[in-house]
């Protein structure tokens, strides 16, 4: 059926519970991001108008995430990734649905789990002087758009211009390498400082670009607050993190503002 966007996110709150009982049962450290960690502040839940939730673990926990969920996840879900999925273009994690069907528009067309999902996304470290950081993310974006053309991904409606011009250009040469090498070619760009860590963590799967850095004392330093009638972490230094983010955070956006960020296709439940 059809489903509406409180049955979305009825659904992604069970789902949540999962990641959360996991976590808790292994000792997994992880914090609300983004959206979710502003809808836990500002509205002890999801934002009303949200259809998705954000969760970040560092690398190493989430590493140990995607094993545990071989054995122990939900048979009703999915954790969908790069090694779980041949087609999954995304550079963090998604819980998935089985049964339903929750699509993009930019990515209806490949060929994998489109279920109802939760974003999980690993933090690695990241060099602490921007220049170094940029100059790395801009190779992460690059390779990623790559992959993400040669898997049959199409550039979102809104994309900037020169996301656009981005996706052309790697289209123009998207046979230079094959799925399985960009994908390890991310991977090493991405935790290529985990081994020698610095104070500063960040998703590099994440939509807002660098304002998503954080220190590693930050995101390790978290209050547990209500969300939908449960607990969860969210970062002791929320209002710097969402002003950072938002900026007048608590100031609800005009009406015809508050609408998801995704370009959904199909929900179906």
């Amino acid at each position: 059926m059809d489903a509406t966007l409180q049955q979305v996110q009825e659904t992604e709150l069970e789902m949540l519970d999962e990641v959360i009982r996991l976590c808790q049962k292994h000792d997994l450290h992880f914090a609300m991001l983004g959206g979710s960690c502003l809808g836990a502040v500002r509205h002890k839940g999801m934002i009303p108008w949200d259809d998705d939730i954000d969760v970040g673990m560092d690398r190493k926990d989430y590493e140990r995430f995607v094993e545990i969920c071989k054995s122990e996840l939900d048979p009703k879900y999915f954790f969908q990734h790069f090694q779980s999925e041949p087609n999954c273009g995304y550079l963090f994690g998604k819980l998935r649905k089985n049964n339903t069907r929750m699509t993009e528009a930019y990515s209806q067309d490949v060929k994998m789990h489109h279920g109802v999902w939760i974003d999980i996304f690993p933090l690695d470290y990241v060099p602490d002087d921007l220049p170094s950081f940029r100059k790395n993310y801009r190779k992460v974006l690059f390779y990623r758009n790559l992959l993400l053309v040669k898997l049959g991904f199409h550039v979102k409606e809104d994309a900037s211009a020169a996301v656009k011009a981005s996706y052309a250009a790697v289209r123009a040469g998207k046979g230079v390498l094959s799925v399985p090498k960009l994908k390890q070619k991310l991977t090493e760009l991405m935790t290529q400082q985990d081994a020698m860590p610095t104070d500063t963590l960040f998703p590099y799967g994440c939509a807002w670009g660098e304002r998503e850095r954080m220190t590693k004392d930050d995101f390790y330093d978290v209050v547990w607050v209500s969300f939908n009638g449960r607990k969860v972490p969210i970062f002791r230094s929320f209002d710097a993190y969402l002003t950072r983010m938002y900026g007048d955070y608590m100031t609800y956006p005009p009406k015809e503002k508050r609408r998801s960020e995704h370009d959904l296709s199909q929900v179906q439940l």
